[in-house]
């Protein structure tokens, strides 16, 4: 195992050595006194928040309006828009047994909404 072993440095030359003036001089740093008794303010470090009053509620629709609108929803809506909605149980269950069939599928509780739902997509009730 090679062991690494240091140069000894040469001596400087005199040359190369540079003395300044003030080489021992060391001087004490400045130090201010505290201003006597001056009362400052204390700053303020909260963040201030703007408040808010809450606001007063609407005016409730007369009654008669939401009735109205309500009916007029119920009256729009048919069977065929929402998917969910049974039609005929007997008819719907029939249907997703043939969809089943032709599908290739086990109707069983896990399949059986699923077979409901082609059925009413496919128009078979």
């Amino acid at each position: 195992m090679a062991r690494r072993t240091r140069k000894e440095t040469e001596p400087a030359i005199a040359e190369d050595v540079v003395i300044t003036p003030e080489e021992g001089k060391i001087e004490a740093p400045k130090v201010e006194e505290p201003k006597a008794a001056v009362a400052e303010k204390p700053v303020n470090i909260e963040k201030e928040t703007p408040s808010s009053e809450p606001e007063p509620a609407k005016k409730a629709a007369p009654k008669e309006k939401i009735q109205t609108d309500v009916r007029q929803k119920l009256a729009k809506k048919s069977a065929d828009e929402d998917a969910f909605v049974p039609a005929n149980p007997v008819a719907l269950e029939k249907a997703a047994e043939q969809v089943a069939k032709e599908e290739g599928f086990e109707l069983n509780r896990g399949t059986s909404v699923g077979a409901r739902l082609m059925a009413r997509a496919q128009k078979r009730v």
